[in-house]
Formats: C-alpha cells, structure tokens, sequence
C-alpha cells in the first residue's frame, strides 16, 4: 500500500501534460533505481519555482509532501517520489540515471515534440535581454552535443557553442526567436510562467 497518492500510470499515453513533464524531467529530474530495486524520481528546484513542483504534484495526483532547505547557501525546494512502474517507463522514454550525457532528442511526433521541447526548455532554457541593444533578446538551451544537435537540426534554427562536456544553443535572430515561441506556446496548458512572460516583452 501506498504512502502517498500517485497516478503511477502518467506517462503511459503521452499528451500535453505529460510530454511537456516528460521534458521538464529531461532537463531537471533525477531519476534511478535505488539500490537496484527502487524506483526513484526526484526534482529539485530554487524555492521560487516551488508552485512548478506543485503543478507538477498536481498534475501526477500526488500529494507527497515539498521540502524546503538550504544548499550551499541557495534556497531550495524539492520533492521525490518512488515508483518502480513509473521510474521504469521514464526510462523507457529516453529519461535515464545519469542522463546529462546520455539523453537525445526522443521521436514524439509533431502534436507531442512542442510541449516537450517547452518543457525542456523551461527546465534547462532561458531568454533574457541583451544589453544596450533595445528589442534584442537571445534564447539558451543547454545540454550535451547530440542533445542540442538534434533540436538545431529538429528547429531548423539555432547556433550551438561547444564545450568539453556540454553544449549551448543560442537563437538570436529575432524572427527565429518569434517562431521559437509560437512552436512551444502554441496550445500550451503546462508551462513555467516567468518564461513566457519574458517572450511576451518582445516587440
């Protein structure tokens, strides 16, 4: 018998939702098999984004509790819940242990890849504006090589900045920054509000 309540099956059928947290886990979650055996997913985010970690409790029909803390010297909030059944298919989605160099862009189809890049990209993405030029913003995501790779070669747009262990895209042109957002926004439901609002600023 359960702890806590949990819709252990979420990420059976894909849809909005659950393409949208299947990409937020790819960039933020922890997932694993404790000890081999025990299925365990975990977010963790800055205590500001704690209501991310409710929508998300929300949306699993969970009610395990949210802790709050301090992390070398930064606030926290986090969560983790234990289900083999659903730790198990997020493995079988592409969101393993270990994952930062391991993901690559999953084949979800055109009606589940927005909410999944958006997702992803709210949790390893930003926009923010570029000094001393009025109108000019630049959209980040990181992850490794293939990782942005794929979704450079998915988007059609998009510059990638290789490092040794990880890589940057950065889309700049504004036009490519407009698209960016009409694809991931268009008949969104689940997002992380701070983000879209800084889209919203452009003219």
């Amino acid at each position: 018998m359960r702890k806590y309540k949990l819709n252990e099956h979420f990420f059976d059928e894909l849809n909005e939702k659950s393409a949208y947290w299947l990409g937020f886990l790819y960039a933020d979650g922890y997932v694993r098999m404790k000890d081999g055996k025990s299925g365990e997913l975990k977010l963790k985010l800055k205590d500001t984004d704690v209501g991310h970690i409710s929508k998300l409790l929300n949306d699993l029909e969970c009610d395990n509790p949210i802790k709050c803390g301090v992390d070398k010297k930064s606030k926290f909030c986090s969560v983790t819940i234990y289900s083999n059944l659903m730790v198990n298919r997020l493995f079988d989605l592409g969101c393993v242990n270990n994952k930062t160099q391991k993901i690559r862009l999953p084949k979800l189809g055109e009606v589940l890849m927005p909410h999944f890049i958006r997702g992803y990209f709210d949790g390893d993405g930003s926009i923010s504006k570029v000094k001393n030029r009025p109108n000019s913003f630049v959209v980040s995501i990181c992850s490794n090589n293939d990782f942005n790779d794929d979704i450079i070669k998915f988007l059609g747009f998009g510059k990638p900045y290789k490092y040794e262990n990880y890589s940057i895209i950065k889309i700049s042109k504004i036009m490519d920054i407009i698209n960016f957002k009409n694809y991931i926004y268009t008949n969104a439901v689940t997002l992380l509000e701070r983000k879209l609002i800084k889209f919203k600023e452009i003219k």
